[in-house]
């Protein structure tokens, strides 16, 4: 009788092991594809704020998540205020436009209407030539 109660007792516990190991392992893969994707877009958000915006020296991103919808977003805010918060929506495979932030923050727009990331890497390019 003892040895069944070991046996079952080691059987339950290799089994929450691995139960336990695909968890962690789908959380690290996760957690990558988030920090690839950020690594990825942060540039293009940078780059969009600081050429449609005034005042804008620096760029800190703090979540990146997904809509109920599974649209992904990424918050940050800028010159290490955490009052100048923005929030922006990727709905195509790149960041292009889309940005939610505070009412003063649209007070330092450079023009009527933003460019996007698109037209900004145009522009620089014929720039270049």
């Amino acid at each position: 009788m003892r040895r069944k109660n070991i046996l079952i007792f080691s059987t339950i516990i290799i089994i929450l092991s691995f139960i336990g190991g695909y968890f962690i392992m789908q959380n690290y893969k996760k957690q990558e594809a988030t920090d690839q994707f950020l690594k990825e877009e942060a540039p293009r958000i940078e780059k969009y704020l600081k050429y449609n915006y005034n005042n804008i020296e620096n760029v800190t991103f703090t979540k990146v998540d997904y809509t109920g919808m599974g649209t992904p977003y990424i918050e940050g805010y800028v010159n290490g205020d955490k009052d100048l918060y923005f929030t922006t929506s990727i709905y195509n495979d790149h960041f292009e436009k889309n940005v939610g932030m505070p009412i003063e923050m649209y007070e330092w727009a450079k023009y009527p209407v933003d460019k996007t990331v698109t037209e900004i890497q145009q522009e620089e390019n014929s720039k270049k030539q």
